[in-house]
């Protein structure tokens, strides 16, 4: 299917250049500083990691003009390699934002873009709470056209996040329609990110995913402001990205465009709770709805059935994770977790966890099955011991804004000191009144404490 005459790689970017601060509602301006502080938790949560070790190694070795902070380090690095650092720490636990109507995790991709260049090109807090809305919006819209049929292999926190950390740097870096369309061009070129990264011990290569779209959208914004050429029909053309890598319809495609603003799709994300892949959620919700409500612990279980579209049963469906990181993406440990522990939030993800018997029983409990035709994200039910029967379709709601700064803090408090933790909250809160992002990045700086 050819869309080459319809301009829509033009059309986005006469959005992204010509939306600023004053065209964003309060409750996008309040959303973006929410998206931003649970962003800020998700990167410093990965700090330790593996995945921390060994970009931060990499970081000291790399030459270059140093403008942008690595977050909790004393370390500063060029804007793409900032981006790059960031965007992969903070997909490291899994407790980053979601857009469940567009399937993708959109503040990993355009956070860490923007947060590099704002604070490279001395941008303000509006500036970057604006470059955040359109970034959001160019991801989630990409994400939203190429549809299920993109999303069965094509992972979209890498490939469509491109576009939307492309377009937050280019509005940081002040780029005219004509630039912001080369950006745009530049970074479709450039959009990856595979599902097969998934499988087996490849799980930390997904944390590549956003921190290479963060990073190759900056690069593309950088390269325009040069004067480097991209294609300026790459998402419409016959060879472009939705031809090459979905089945998107007319209709898909027309909707990339519709309704600007109205409402900003920044406003539509999804704040986690757990820190596991989005689909363990019903899982998590419903088994630990008929516990609680029926006066049932583990020990009273005998199977577990969760039924779900394939593609979900495939993306949590591994039975037997072999590190904390593979299970985050295993229903029967998520569920397993909350069966026992009561919980599972950032710190329940442990190791010791994976490996206590109790939660290995109920995970050999757990059976998944596949339903292409359920209505529902998840059926869960609860077959017992004495033969009793529970089930449920739970609807799971995103976090209120009071309830993401209740989990900064709940993360955070090992990590940093109170005092420290609160002025990053402050500093958030009135965003829209720093001069210069420094003030902020200047914070993010301070390591974990033991770290």
């Amino acid at each position: 299917m050819s869309f080459s005459s319809s301009g829509l790689t033009k059309k986005l970017s006469a959005f992204v250049v010509q939306t600023d601060y004053r065209a964003i509602p309060a409750e996008g301006i309040q959303r973006a500083k929410m998206c931003l502080l649970d962003w800020i938790g998700s990167a410093y949560s990965g700090k330790g990691s593996f995945t921390d070790r060994i970009m931060q190694k990499l970081a000291r070795e790399k030459g270059g003009k140093n403008n942008a902070a690595l977050i909790g380090c004393r370390l500063s690095a060029p804007p793409a390699e900032a981006a790059l650092y960031n965007g992969m720490i903070s997909a490291v636990m899994e407790i980053d934002d979601v857009h469940e109507e567009a399937s993708l995790h959109t503040g990993i991709g355009v956070i860490p873009a923007a947060l590099a260049v704002a604070e490279y090109a001395g941008s303000s807090g509006k500036d970057l709470i604006a470059s955040m809305a359109v970034g959001y919006d160019i991801s989630a819209r990409m994400a939203r056209a190429a549809g299920a049929s993109h999303y069965q292999f094509w992972h979209t926190t890498g490939t469509c996040n491109t576009f939307g950390a492309a377009a937050a740097a280019g509005k940081l870096l002040r780029l005219d329609e004509g630039k912001m369309t080369m950006a745009l061009g530049l970074a479709g070129t450039q959009a990856a990110g595979f599902w097969e990264s998934l499988n087996a011990e490849a799980t930390t290569a997904k944390h590549l995913h956003s921190g290479k779209a963060a990073s190759n959208g900056v690069f593309s914004a950088f390269l325009a402001r040069e004067g480097f050429k991209g294609s300026e029909t790459i998402i419409e053309g016959k060879k472009g990205f939705l031809a090459s890598s979905s089945k998107a319809t007319e209709q898909d495609v027309a909707r990339i465009t519709e309704d600007f603003g109205r409402p900003f799709l920044i406003t539509k994300n999804f704040f986690k709770r757990y820190a596991c892949c989005r689909a363990c959620f019903e899982g998590i919700e419903g088994i630990q709805k008929i516990l609680s409500e029926n006066g049932l612990s583990h020990l009273d279980i005998d199977t577990v059935r969760v039924t779900m579209k394939p593609m979900r049963t495939w993306l949590v469906g591994n039975e037997k994770p072999r590190d904390i990181y593979e299970a985050k993406f295993s229903l029967p440990f998520s569920m397993a977790l909350m069966a026992v522990m009561g919980r599972a939030g950032l710190y329940e993800f442990s190791d010791e966890n994976l490996n206590n018997p109790s939660t290995r029983d109920v995970m050999g409990k757990v059976k998944l099955v596949s339903d292409p035709e359920i209505t529902a994200k998840a059926r869960i039910e609860v077959i017992c011991r004495d033969k009793s029967v529970f089930i449920e379709e739970p609807v799971c709601r995103s976090l209120s804004i009071e309830e993401v700064k209740e989990k900064f803090l709940q993360n955070m408090t090992p990590l940093l000191r109170r005092k420290h933790i609160e002025d990053i909250m402050d500093l958030v809160n009135d965003l829209e009144k720093i001069g210069k992002i420094r003030e902020l990045t200047a914070l993010l700086k301070r390591r974990p404490q033991g770290g």
